[in-house]
């Protein structure tokens, strides 16, 4: 594979460290993103995902028609969606390189929040097939790329995973595959969950935790699974929901079944696609010991910075390293 060379990463020098880091990548830095075109594509289950597409705009002003050849799919990360900063952030730069995007709402996020009855989770492999197979009948002649950023680029590298391993049936459409990259996934849910219970991530726990059950899909709540974990009141930590309310609800009998049954590193090893993992030694979600350990395949390039935090990664001039990073990637053949 042609090794890719991305510039040396250098932060910014009032945000330093990985909380800070992590904290100021929550932050819009870019105008919001109307979609050209808004795709509901319905799940086996009878859920659905919503893809917004943008396509590029032409010297005239007018969107391309059809669609150029390229289209990249973003898989966004836990209680995100389309219109989180990094996914307006990164579409925007896309789109002025001549891809076509898909920005895609997981089930009961975003778009799709009114549209499921179960829950995004880390192993959704199916909800990834199930864009990536819209978009490649839909621009049958594309090249096919897809990103993912935290619990999106689980979800991206397992599905890939499943698919080199055997697992799953690979798709008609696989030779269109062109290139993955993932940003701090947490490939090994086991790790990444005994981080997240030591005392000094109880911010970050409480973030997800309130961003999740205020966003939480009207026919999640009505499950009778969830109805009897609110009587208890809010979990306390990311272990407590997935045990209490995850996993139940997603078919698995406890959280330790769901970190087991959906971590990407079980499979990682077995992805055939390039891929690019971009990951920070500072992360204080995602453990570096994490990717040390996971068996990378030749295909994969692991790139791994001092600092960076969890999917921060803001350079010198409040610049964005990481973005530049994955549409320097995208745009490397």
């Amino acid at each position: 594979m042609d090794t890719f060379s991305p510039p040396p990463f250098l932060p910014d020098r009032l945000i330093r460290g990985g909380h800070l880091q992590t904290i100021a990548s929550l932050g819009v830095t870019d105008r919001a993103l109307e979609p050209t075109d808004r795709h509901i594509v319905r799940l086996p289950d009878g859920d659905a995902i919503v893809l917004h597409e943008n396509r590029p705009v032409d010297g005239g002003g007018s969107f391309s028609s059809p669609p150029s050849n390229r289209s990249m799919v973003l898989f966004h990360g836990l209680s995100g969606c389309h219109g989180s900063p990094y996914m307006i952030r990164i579409a925007n730069r896309l789109v002025r390189s001549n891809w076509t995007v898909y920005r895609v709402d997981m089930r009961g996020c975003g778009a799709a929040r009114d549209l499921a009855s179960g829950l995004s989770h880390a192993g959704r492999s199916e909800d990834v097939y199930a864009a990536l197979d819209f978009v490649a009948r839909r621009n049958p002649h594309s090249r096919l790329s897809a990103a993912g950023v935290s619990l999106g680029g689980n979800q991206l590298l397992r599905f890939a995973g499943r698919i080199g391993a055997g697992l799953d049936a690979r798709p008609h459409w696989w030779d269109q595959m062109a290139k993955l990259a993932v940003v701090a996934p947490p490939i090994d849910l086991v790790r990444c969950s005994e981080n997240m219970q030591r005392f000094s991530r109880r911010i970050y726990n409480y973030y997800f935790i309130r961003t999740l059950f205020d966003r939480i899909a009207p026919g999640v709540r009505r499950h009778a699974v969830f109805q009897q974990a609110a009587l208890q009141g809010r979990p306390k930590t990311l272990f407590e929901l997935d045990d209490r309310i995850t996993a139940p609800i997603s078919g698995f009998a406890d959280a330790p079944q769901y970190y087991r049954d959906c971590g990407a590193i079980a499979v990682a090893g077995s992805n055939q696609i390039p891929t690019l993992v971009l990951a920070a030694k500072d992360d204080p979600i995602v453990p570096i010991d994490c990717f040390e350990r996971a068996k990378w395949p030749d295909q994969t390039q692991l790139v791994v910075t001092r600092a960076g935090g969890h999917a921060g990664f803001i350079a010198r001039g409040r610049s964005r390293w990481m973005d530049d990073c994955l549409v320097d990637w995208a745009n490397h053949f």
